[in-house]
């Protein structure tokens, strides 16, 4: 068969605006146990911004270890087997899960089953286990082949919004009636938002679902319709300071926070930190008066797996993406690209802000 020639898209872990793509070769014959993954495709959002970086503070670098002081970008998508020395595996199976930016990734499986397997590798081992598993698609009947490209860009961070929903439900919303949702044009946004507004009409809650906003995209927020007001990052000041709320700030904005934070004072009872959209505006020359508390998902759904066990889990999680895939669908352009010159555009646009909400992107390097 000879040997397989691999392509990975690093950037500089010091300085996110260097990357390059680095060739590297698999051996002819895999050790025992191993599966090699052919990439076929992966999404692209502001998620994986997010992921590049918090990379050294959350250890999203651990898990596609490359090149010193370089990263491999974890990116959700598709695969398929091309060679397998593991008896359960076998080749042409095809894989959701948590890929390098890579055309080829080498895996060790552990406790594999007909819904999937884990990584053994042993770099991965201290790792989240939400990060290590590969669903089998064939055993998930929530992915089709049409809907395989709507699954990779939303599925990864609907389950955050998944979460996030879960938990304000447990806490019975801080005694709110009022949330605010920043970059709310963003598609982790777009999904809690989803789900609050589906939660509000079913179950009769006096909820208020606030986007925030940039100018350029209050129209797109607007006509989503789970948003029941849209305002814009300049109007923080016309927030009613009288009445509790809760912030779920996906932008990692300085000034934003500090903004949201003195409008608000003592009423501004929960502040969840998500997400890092506008990366380059994390500090600012004002002292934020309260840290807030940064949400880690996979902590959260570890408890629920712990208490609901994976089965109910799973079927919770089934049940709202259907939902929301049925509600996303005429929201969303999806844009292919293939190769490592557009996989090295896509990124720097994404880096530096140039983001349309109504286009998901799927690239491939193979």
């Amino acid at each position: 068969m000879g040997a397989i020639k691999a392509l990975d898209f690093v950037v500089k872990r010091d300085d996110l605006q260097q990357s390059k793509t680095l060739e590297k070769n698999y051996p002819d014959q895999l050790d025992d146990n191993k599966v090699l993954f052919k990439i076929d495709l992966f999404s692209f959002t502001s998620n994986n911004i997010t992921y590049a970086v918090s990379g050294d503070r959350l250890g999203y670098w651990k898990f596609f270890p490359t090149k010193d002081g370089y990263g491999i970008i974890p990116a959700w998508g598709f695969a398929e087997v091309i060679r397998s020395t593991h008896p359960e595996v076998s080749i042409g199976q095809r894989f959701y899960g948590y890929f390098p930016m890579s055309s080829h990734l080498l895996v060790s499986p552990a406790k594999v089953g007909v819904n999937g397997f884990m990584d053994g590798m042993p770099h991965r081992k201290e790792l989240p286990s939400v990060y290590n598993y590969y669903s089998n698609i064939e055993a998930d009947s929530t992915i089709t082949p049409k809907t395989e490209k709507l699954f990779s860009i939303f599925r990864p961070l609907f389950v955050t919004s998944f979460l996030i929903d879960d938990f304000l439900t447990e806490q019975d919303f801080f005694q709110t009636t009022k949330i605010i949702l920043t970059s709310a044009s963003s598609k982790t946004a777009q999904a809690l938002a989803c789900l609050l507004n589906d939660r509000k009409k079913k179950e009769g809650l006096n909820l208020k679902i606030i986007g925030l906003t940039s100018k350029a995209n209050s129209g797109f927020v607007s006509g989503l319709g789970w948003y029941d007001q849209t305002i814009c990052y300049d109007e923080i000041d016309q927030l009613n300071s009288n009445h509790k709320h809760i912030v779920v700030d996906f932008t990692g904005n300085h000034e934003t926070q500090f903004r949201l934070q003195s409008v608000l004072g003592e009423h501004l009872v929960y502040n969840c930190l998500v997400g890092l959209v506008d990366w380059k505006n994390m500090k600012g020359k004002h002292k934020l008066p309260k840290k807030g508390e940064f949400f880690f998902a996979p902590a959260h759904a570890e408890k629920r797996q712990k208490e609901w066990g994976m089965a109910k889990l799973s079927q919770n999680l089934g049940m709202a993406w259907k939902l929301f895939e049925d509600a996303v669908i005429s929201t969303l352009e999806i844009k292919d690209y293939k190769g490592a010159q557009n996989l090295k555009q896509v990124y720097s646009d994404m880096l530096n802000g140039k983001i349309d909400p109504k286009q998901g992107n799927i690239l491939s390097l193979s």
